[in-house]
C-alpha cells in the first residue's frame, strides 16, 4: 500500500511538472510571438550590439532580444576580461538597452547573482571551446536561413559546444539554427 502511494505521489508530481513546463512552453511562444512582431522596429541588429558591447566590455559570450514590458530590448552577456580567462578569474556582465532607439545606450550590470553567475559561466566555458565569434556563428547561422536572428546562447547539444541560434522568418514563425562551435 506504502509503495502504491509513492507511485501515486510521483505520478501527481511528474503530471504537475508537465504541466508547468507545457505551461513554460505555452508563455515562452506566447512570450516569442509578442517579441517577433517587434522586431521591425529594432534600430539594431544583435550583430551591431555585439560589435558594440565587444569594443569596451570584452567578447560577446550570448546575446538576445527581449522584452521588458512592452519594449523591445537587445541584451548582450560579455566576458570582460575575455575568452582567456575563466569565469572565476572574469567579470560577466551584461549589456541591456532598448533597441528602438536611434542609438544602443546599454545599461550594466555586473552579475552577482547565482543564476545568472551560473549561466554566464557555462555560456563562457562553451564558447571558450571554439575559436568561432558569437557574430561568427551569426552569420553562418545567417547564411543558412533567412530571416531576423533575435537570439543566439551557447548550449550542449549531442554532447557537443553549439550556439542556439533563433531566426524569425518573414511568417512570423520562428526557426532555430544549431551552429557547431567545433
Amino acid at each position: 500500500m506504502g509503495s502504491a502511494l509513492g507511485r501515486q505521489v510521483i505520478a501527481v508530481a511528474a503530471t504537475g511538472l508537465l504541466f508547468g513546463v507545457a505551461g513554460h512552453a505555452a508563455r515562452q511562444h506566447e512570450d516569442d510571438a509578442q517579441l517577433v512582431k517587434k522586431l521591425s522596429a529594432s534600430r539594431h541588429t544583435i550583430v551591431d550590439g555585439i560589435r558594440q558591447a565587444e569594443k569596451a566590455d570584452g567578447p560577446a559570450i550570448s546575446a538576445k532580444f527581449e522584452m521588458k514590458g512592452d519594449q523591445l530590448m537587445l541584451s548582450v552577456y560579455t566576458a570582460k576580461q575575455g575568452r582567456e580567462k575563466d569565469a572565476e578569474h572574469n567579470t560577466l556582465m551584461e549589456l541591456i538597452g532598448p533597441a528602438t532607439d536611434p542609438s544602443w545606450k546599454p545599461e550594466t550590470e555586473v552579475f552577482a547573482d547565482k543564476e545568472h553567475i551560473a549561466r554566464s559561466a557555462m555560456q563562457l566555458t562553451l564558447m571558450q571551446l571554439s575559436r568561432m565569434s558569437l557574430a561568427d556563428a551569426i552569420k553562418k547561422a545567417e547564411s543558412q536561413q533567412s530571416g531576423i536572428v533575435y537570439s543566439a546562447i551557447p548550449a550542449v547539444q549531442g554532447g557537443r559546444p553549439v550556439v542556439d541560434v533563433v531566426v524569425a522568418m518573414r511568417d512570423g514563425q520562428s526557426k532555430h539554427v544549431m551552429i557547431d562551435l567545433k
